[in-house]
């Protein structure tokens, strides 16, 4: 759900200061000088650190007020008050329910016990295996992520069969850091769009269509938290939609910008230099 009262800007390409992950991939071309480059790195640092700051005050604020109402106090309308914090506005294009909901999926316990990151390191940690086995068990990492009605009606076997098609000469090998990285760039055109040449993106709409941005991003998630080396892979994929569609009404492509404030979240929570660790308990 998009918070349509920010939402002021008409095309999406308008959007692009919101995303500073895209900046490498959608402002510099094989052309770019080196001052260019080093321009838009550090417009990109600038913004990512900011916007990590935005939202740790958002969310120090969200906490400090959900305890206050909990004790019926109200949190100091004052703010030279002792115990009273600025109000922080919601740093992101997705109403506060939905980012509340995303930060707990991106950062919290899953499935009960275990975050993404604890699930990607123990498929990770699991016995030496050939790549066949790893596939499988890939598979089912994956698979777990998604609704079972919707999986078994399409998805789940057009998943098995793209990891089937995979390098099957190589199935007998012992897993290695080749195979890990290819495998899941692979899963990142699968999922998302494979090429500027190649756009077509209908598995990517589709689970946003029936799994919603949150849960279609965790799954995404799952994959580079597997391999870091595919993170920028995952965002040029970003990249070729934005461009896909920057020409476009925002209201127009409103799945594509959840996509987008969604990914923005997910990278920034597990790579990046925030850390929001209280939030992830509250469901209110």
């Amino acid at each position: 759900v998009l918070n349509v009262a920010e939402a002021e800007p008409e095309r999406l390409g308008t959007l692009i200061r919101r995303y500073p992950y895209l900046y490498t991939h959608c402002l510099l071309s094989e052309d770019s000088t080196q001052e260019q480059q080093q321009t838009v790195q550090q417009i990109q640092t600038e913004r990512q650190r900011q916007f990590e700051m935005d939202l740790t005050q958002y969310v120090t604020y969200q906490i400090r007020r959900r305890r206050a109402d909990s004790l019926g106090q109200p949190l100091g309308q004052n703010l030279r008050q002792p115990g009273s914090i600025q109000p922080a506005q919601n740093p992101t294009l997705l109403d506060d329910l939905t980012l509340g909901q995303a930060l707990r999926h991106y950062m919290g316990k899953v499935d009960g016990h275990r975050t993404h990151r604890d699930q990607a390191l123990n498929l990770l940690a699991g016995s030496p295996q050939s790549f066949a086995g790893f596939k499988d068990d890939l598979y089912d990492y994956l698979t777990a992520s998604i609704d079972s009605g919707y999986g078994k009606r399409r998805f789940n076997n057009h998943l098995h069969s793209q990891l089937q098609l995979l390098l099957p000469d190589s199935n007998a090998q012992s897993m290695n850091d080749f195979l890990l990285v290819r495998t899941c760039s692979q899963m990142l055109n699968f999922l998302v769009v494979d090429s500027p040449q190649q756009t077509n993106h209908y598995v990517f709409v589709d689970l946003i269509t029936n799994l919603g941005a949150v849960t279609t991003t965790g799954l995404l998630l799952k994959i580079v938290l597997l391999c870091r080396k595919v993170i920028p892979g995952l965002e040029k994929r970003f990249s070729i939609l934005f461009n896909h569609y920057e020409t476009y009404q925002h209201e127009a492509v409103q799945w594509l910008v959840q996509a987008l404030e969604n990914l923005h979240l997910a990278l920034t929570t597990n790579f990046g230099a925030v850390s929001l660790p209280l939030f992830v308990g509250s469901k209110r």
